[in-house]
């Protein structure tokens, strides 16, 4: 109930939602398939630049409609903690 959730919404389709749109975010910038981004890898085994993760965080924003630093990459350097992160918030 502490999650500030409407009523009967659930934190899962949130989770998909950020998974899918950091996924698809990822890929693009790498210009890959999504279905060959590990989602489990560090962004810098996925081989994101400085400048990759810094427009990752714009991105990120404006297909989650939240902000993301890019600290909160460092912080949370792969797409499932980055995810973890954002659902929570």
């Amino acid at each position: 109930m502490g999650l500030g959730l409407p009523h009967g919404q659930s934190v899962v389709p949130r989770h998909a939602a950020l998974l899918s749109a950091a996924v698809t975010a990822v890929a693009e910038l790498l210009d890959v398939d999504a279905a060959t981004v590990s989602t489990d890898a560090p962004f810098s085994d996925l081989g994101l630049s400085s400048l990759q993760l810094a427009r990752l965080t714009a991105h990120l924003e404006d297909a989650m409609g939240v902000e993301v630093s890019l600290t909160a990459l460092y912080d949370h350097p792969d797409i499932e903690q980055l995810v973890e992160h954002l659902a929570m918030r």
